[in-house]
């Protein structure tokens, strides 16, 4: 019979006076008990078969998101950011096996190694290897656990290692009634020792999410539950360890998180100890990220609460708030918030569905374990790490530390593992005895050209290695060859340490295969197994630079092994020539890397030759030759060479002003710094605004710069804006410039809501192809992106896709702005509320221009949304409930017109005065063949003559007249057999 007390909340403040902040404690909110079921062995049971059918479990608990639109740091790139992948080669996994093939979404795959056992599962199933991969069990439901678990299915399993006490733990939840499902092991063989199965109620509400966690006093669980009033209501449960050991009556304790913020969906973590030392008895650390992207977080932290629970007393048991640790702490501004908080975040290849990145949650497990002079846990989270529309997700990994006798937590090392343009997700993380990190984690990648399928992979960092990086390259464990058919992902992964020898990872992840979710299990190690093995692994010097014929060669070599080395050989060569030998002659330490420079120089002077230098180690005993020598290209950069890379503002907006910042970056790709770089912009066919640049530039290095002029795009319409660099004796003159469309339009309907898939997702027109379009603030910027619309053939379609689609309820409307007047008029709508009526398929639409359509350059404007909520689709300035907004370019042509047609009919010419007899002759048409520009006096002689170019927008010449003398000229643009005339006037 069970012994149930519900508690009164109990809530109090108390001054902490080290940091002169309130902090927040509470009692228990519900305690209960629970009698232990045993059940018989496995290996005597009856195993029932896992479900096969297809199946959708558990969807998330979800509350309200708390997303404020625009707050939160950083507003740049990730502070934390690993840009580059680490350098020191790693070896394949040991091993990898399929841990289940399962249809159920999510697959939810959990796992952990024993000493001599792997037990595995899934939603909702479970099988026990032994520790080659090998199955000592059929794949089983978890009902056959039996005792509580008969005929509980619901899933959410979690299965832990209780390595102090040698025994596995495995959990579900059920909702009949709502409750948490665990067995206990009665001894160290989950095969052959029996269970000791708990139901423990929790109070009428689901524990979703739930995940355990190991402390001497107890198990720790917490949940995803409650999410509106997590600060005062059931989050973390503590069962009662040393009675359920001993199928022992336990008891279970519940508690808030006072002083919590949460965002819809959350996930906290409670540390799990790895390792046979269990920690002293009670402060049981739970943490939880706190983003101040939320109502409520003024600061990106990470935040601590300790728990002590007296089972004698369970009712003066406490949480109470302990740390925050923020920026000054350690902790870097992060973003944390992806699409407003929804489910559907990552892009994959094809039309496949957008996949949950698994935001605001404390991923699997937070691993603690005790060395002999501190204390170190490990976490992380994701992170997107642009604050651009389009995500890109990264993995924010943590290590803390305490004193080994207890005390506060500080920020031992933190970085951002994101290393190219792939999506990293869905992470695990654990150290070792010796102290080493591994994180496993899923990649993703969307780019048509280089498609990645959601697969799983694994990098890490020696104990010793530079604090923040994951230094060790990414290794794969499995490629995944199929996308996600759904938008759940995971729910989440996980890494284990091997308790037999204390180094070895096992990671179980989920990736694709076919119609199949595959639970794939990783078996890998970062720590030296071997004793003798050394290899290069980096290039030092020289890097990417204006090189001589006497470059000096210094090499990077880490010893992989266990023993220390000296006197063996190191050689380079350059595009396969002779060899360079010499002798590392100092002690090159166990697990370490030191630098070794050659006293032979190199000739690399050829300027614009890229070389391939080969670097190899020879050691006489070498256990493992396979990374004996690497392979790095250097190139000779040319001495002056830089260029505006990217115009950074102004952009796209509404209501323009007169005088708008003109920002660029500038990008030095030469050998040698630069300082004093003449840069300018031009806004169309407007005079060019010329000015310098005067800090150093250094090799490789980029700016921003902000011009001093401001430009003028007061008046409704598209601007054409080009921005270059003009260094006298530029090497490469092709990256010099670069060109940029922004519009200054009466309205940008922002703040629609797409996280329910409504709106466009995919837009083809003509050239026009833009795929899995990012959900963003409802309003999208495309307009660099144009295609050609000749008049003459009067009819066009356009195709275009949603995420949603219901019925008749998602609708699709498209304007363009013929009158380039930045107003998108009623007569301006091509396609009115053509219906989009399933998710993720093509519909094609019909559309006419007039055969009299201004020829040139114009906005166009789609919309689509869900039209049973608020909001006008056909309004183009109205924000709808649920949709977006795009804006694009098409390009008025006609192929009938000849060029006769083009320069008197349609072209305008216009002569600028600069001053100082300066004159900018500028012709604008869409016809963009090559014209002749000539110049005459009024008595008919001809002063000038020359070919003229299309720039784009038109024809432009500056014409310098300060040597011609004072009077009337005229200026014609045009063939030999028509033009375009104009008189001005040279005073």
């Amino acid at each position: 019979m069970k012994n149930r007390l519900l508690l009164l909340f109990t809530f109090s403040l108390f001054l902490n006076f080290s940091i002169f902040a309130q902090k927040q404690q509470a009692g228990p909110v519900y305690v209960d008990s629970a009698k232990a079921v045993p059940s018989r062995a496995l290996s005597k049971s009856k195993l029932v078969p896992p479900e096969s059918e297809f199946k959708l479990y558990n969807p998330r608990n979800r509350g309200i998101n708390k997303v404020v639109p625009g707050k939160g740091l950083p507003k740049t790139e990730d502070p934390a950011l690993q840009k580059k992948m680490g350098e020191i080669k790693a070896k394949a996994p040991l091993f990898t096996f399929d841990g289940a093939i399962t249809r159920s979404t999510p697959s939810d795959p959990t796992g952990v190694a024993g000493p001599n056992h792997y037990l595995s599962a899934w939603n909702s199933a479970f099988r026990i290897w032994d520790k080659s991969g090998n199955p000592l069990t059929d794949a089983a439901s978890l009902a056959s656990i039996g005792g509580e678990f008969q005929n509980e299915v619901l899933g959410d399993p979690i299965v832990v290692y209780d390595e102090a006490a040698d025994r596995f733990i495995l959990s579900q939840f059920s909702d009949t009634p709502e409750s948490f499902l665990v067995a206990v092991s009665q001894g160290p063989d989950p095969v052959n020792d029996g269970w000791y199965t708990y139901r423990f109620e929790t109070n009428g509400v689901l524990p979703d999410y739930p995940k355990i966690s190991v402390w001497s006093d107890g198990y720790y669980i917490t949940t995803n539950k409650n999410t509106n009033t997590a600060d005062e209501s059931q989050v973390i449960y503590v069962l009662e360890r040393d009675k359920m050991l001993l199928g022992q009556t336990a008891k279970v304790a519940s508690f808030p998180l006072p002083g919590v913020e949460t965002n819809g969906f959350y996930s906290p973590a409670g540390f799990h100890t790895v390792g046979k030392q269990l920690p002293p008895r009670g402060n049981a650390p739970i943490i939880f990220m706190q983003d101040d992207a939320w109502a409520g977080v003024s600061e990106d932290h990470l935040k601590l609460w300790l728990v002590n629970v007296d089972w004698n007393n369970v009712a003066s048991s406490t949480i109470a708030e302990s740390q925050e640790l923020n920026e000054a702490a350690g902790v870097s501004p992060f973003i944390a918030t992806f699409d407003g908080g929804s489910f559907s975040n990552l892009s994959q290849p094809g039309n496949a569905p957008d996949i949950d990145a698994l935001q605001a949650t404390m991923m699997y497990m937070t691993q603690y374990r005790r060395f002999s002079d501190h204390n170190s846990v490990v976490m992380n989270f994701v992170v997107d790490i642009d604050p651009s529309p389009a995500e890109h997700a990264g993995i924010r990994w943590y290590e803390l530390r305490q004193p080994s006798g207890g005390g506060a937590w500080t920020v031992y090392q933190e970085g951002t593992y994101a290393p190219d343009n792939h999506d990293r997700f869905s992470g695990s993380i654990g150290i070792d005895t010796r102290g080493n990190i591994g994180l496993g984690f899923t990649v993703l990648d969307d780019n048509p050209e280089s498609p990645v399928y959601p697969s799983i992979r694994y990098t890490g960092r020696f104990a010793n290695d530079q604090r923040g990086l994951m230094t060790i390259e990414e290794q794969s464990i499995v490629e995944g060859d199929s996308p996600d058919p759904n938008t759940r992902y995971g729910d989440y992964a996980h890494l284990s340490v091997d308790p037999a020898d204390g180094i070895t990872f096992w990671h179980n992840a989920e990736m694709f295969r076919g119609v199949d979710r595959v639970n794939k299990i990783g078996v890998f190690r970062i720590a030296a197994s071997t004793g003798n093995d050394i290899g290069p692994i980096a290039l030092v010097s020289p890097q990417d630079a204006t090189l001589t014929d006497s470059e000096q060669i210094t090499v990077r070599i880490r010893n992989f092994g266990t023993n220390a080395q000296s006197n063996f050989q190191v050689s380079y060569s350059i595009d396969g020539g002779p060899a360079v030998t010499e002798t590392f002659t100092g002690t090159l330490a166990a697990t370490s890397s030191q630098e070794f420079t050659f006293s032979e120089p190199a000739d690399l002077s050829e300027i614009g030759t890229t070389y391939t230098i080969t670097i190899t180690t020879s050691l006489s005993n070498d256990s493992a030759t396979g990374n004996d020598s690497i392979e790095e290209e250097v190139r000779n950069l040319p001495p002056r060479d830089v260029g505006v890379t990217s115009i950074d503002s102004p952009a796209t907006g509404q209501n323009l002003s007169a005088s708008e910042e003109v920002t660029v970056t500038i990008e030095n790709f030469g050998g040698e710094p630069q300082q004093d770089i003449p840069v300018s912009y031009q806004v169309g066919n407007n005079s060019s605004v010329n000015e310098v640049y005067n800090e150093v530039l250094p090799v490789g290095g980029a700016a921003v710069y902000t011009f001093n002029e401001t430009a003028n795009l007061s008046p409704f319409g598209r601007y054409k804006i080009t921005a270059r660099t003009n260094l006298t004796d530029d090497f490469d003159p092709t990256n010099d410039s670069e060109t940029k469309s922004v519009a200054n339009l009466n309205c940008i309907p922002e703040g629609s809501d797409c996280s329910f898939g409504d709106g466009i997702s995919y837009f083809e027109l003509g050239d026009i192809l833009n795929e899995r379009i990012p959900c963003g603030d409802g309003y999208n910027d495309f307009i660099s992106a144009s295609t050609d619309l000749d008049r003459s053939y009067g009819n066009f379609t356009v195709t275009v896709q949603s995420y949603f689609g219901e019925e008749d309820f998602e609708k699709f409307s498209m304007w363009i702005d013929l009158n380039d007047n930045g107003v998108f008029d009623d007569e301006e709508r091509v396609i009115t509320s053509e219906v989009i009526a399933a998710p993720n398929t093509s519909y094609s639409f019909d559309f006419t221009i007039p055969n009299d359509a201004p020829l040139g350059q114009h906005l166009l404007r789609i919309r689509a949304g869900d039209t049973r909520y608020e909001g006008d689709l056909n309004d183009p300035c109205s924000v709808m409930d649920y949709g977006t907004t795009h804006d694009y370019s098409v390009n008025v042509t006609d192929s009938t017109l000849d060029i006769e047609d083009f320069i008197l009919n349609e072209a305008s010419l216009v002569v600028l005065t600069e001053g100082e007899s300066q004159y900018r002759v500028v012709m604008e048409t869409s016809f963009d063949q090559p014209l002749r520009i000539t110049v005459h006096n009024i008595l008919g002689q001809k002063m000038l003559e020359n070919k003229l170019e299309n720039n784009g927008d038109g024809y432009v010449y500056d014409l310098d007249m300060s040597y011609a003398a004072r009077g009337v000229y005229l200026v014609r643009v045009g063939t030999r057999k028509v033009g375009k005339v104009k008189r001005f006037i040279v005073k």
